[in-house]
């Protein structure tokens, strides 16, 4: 057996059978103790606002633009699976004042080891033909699966951390991005932030001129006045629509995947036939909504498993009237706290979502 038949071989009956294994693990841990990491998450976050503040008290940091949480491939290897958060000022990498701490995340990564320890003894069996150097190399390659999780667990937490007085009290420039990714290499964004105040009519002319060619996606869009906007097959993927008015609007099969609507006022929308994927309704008005044929399908597809690990989130939001008939793939839905007086859903998703008696009791339940 040449290299490259038994780099094959190794990865088909080995690597990817033990990689699946220990995905379904960490997605487990993930659901299991999220609240916890959330918590742990809020408190390095507030650690890091506190040396901000600090440095900018003395005069050492200009008005932060960028926080960055970055994974170091080559740390991992040597099993040490703390991010480095890193915050600059509008300049971004060309800010050479040092302003970063680390967070540990070796909830993420620490069955990469384990992982290793077994490869190592698999890859034997090949005779000298796979080194300990190519198991290395599959390990690092697989690094964005296990961040993935990160990244997930990071957008659960991020409205939360920025409204803690200690992110509020540093100083910022006109425009603050928080992002993850690899260090210094592909990131994206997790929170975007205007201090000066977004004009709605551009934003709306934005929003019905964007295309397949340029979407219009990633973008802080709060706090504006949209009401009846009328939108088709847009990707607005990751957009915040938080505080937002958007009252009697259509959204009609547009992607909309990650999309943040939290505090918003959505009385009456449609979202027929929209991608739903991990979106965030939290605390929202979004009574006599309609979300016929709107799906909250995950991606799953070689160990991906963004979007959709996050689930719909729609706790503390006004439901009233609202239509889940004909929805797809919303297992993964939470309602804690929800007015649901005459929301109508399908019967099938009363196994699958957590509700509390009150709730059950006021759902006109459809077949």
């Amino acid at each position: 057996m040449n290299k490259q038949a038994a780099l094959h071989h190794f990865k088909e009956h080995y690597f990817t059978p033990l990689l699946d294994i220990q995905l379904d693990r960490l997605e487990a841990i993930f659901h299991r103790y999220q609240a916890q990491l959330i918590s742990d998450f809020k408190e390095s976050f507030r650690d890091l606002c506190k040396h901000i503040l600090s440095m900018q008290q003395q005069g050492q940091k200009e008005p932060i633009g960028y926080i960055h949480y970055s994974f170091l491939r080559t740390q991992m290897l040597e099993q040490s699976y703390l991010y480095m958060v890193e915050a600059y000022s509008a300049e971004w990498y060309e800010d050479d004042s040092d302003c970063k701490l680390t967070y540990d995340a070796s909830w993420a990564y620490g069955s990469m080891s384990t992982m290793l320890e077994t490869l190592e003894q698999e890859r034997k069996i090949y005779m000298g033909t796979i080194t300990s150097v190519d198991v290395e190399r599959l390990m690092l390659e697989s690094a964005p699966l296990f961040h993935q999780f990160l990244n997930s667990l990071l957008r659960l937490g991020i409205a939360e951390v920025v409204q803690m007085p200690e992110f509020l009290a540093i100083h910022k420039a006109d425009r603050v991005v928080i992002r993850t990714g690899e260090y210094k290499d592909i990131s994206e964004n997790l929170y975007v932030e205007d201090q000066e105040a977004l004009l709605a009519d551009h934003v709306r002319e934005q929003l019905i001129h964007s295309s397949e060619e340029e979407p219009f996606v990633y973008e802080n869009l709060k706090r504006l006045s949209l009401p009846h906007l009328q939108l088709m097959q847009k990707d607005l993927r990751y957009n915040d629509f938080s505080l937002s008015d958007l009252r009697e609007s259509q959204f009609h099969t547009c992607i909309l995947i990650g999309s943040s609507w939290q505090g918003a006022n959505i009385e009456g929308t449609s979202f027929q036939g929209c991608l739903l994927t991990d979106a965030d309704f939290r605390y929202s008005n979004l009574k006599g909504v309609h979300f016929c044929g709107a799906s909250g399908q995950p991606y799953r597809e070689h160990g991906v498993r963004v979007p959709g690990l996050c689930g719909l989130h729609f706790e503390h939001s006004i439901l009233d009237g609202a239509d889940f008939t004909n929805v797809h793939s919303f297992e993964h839905a939470h309602f804690e706290g929800a007015s649901m007086q005459g929301t109508l859903v399908p019967r099938r998703y009363q196994q699958h979502w957590k509700l509390s008696e009150s709730q059950c009791q006021s759902i006109m339940w459809a077949e």
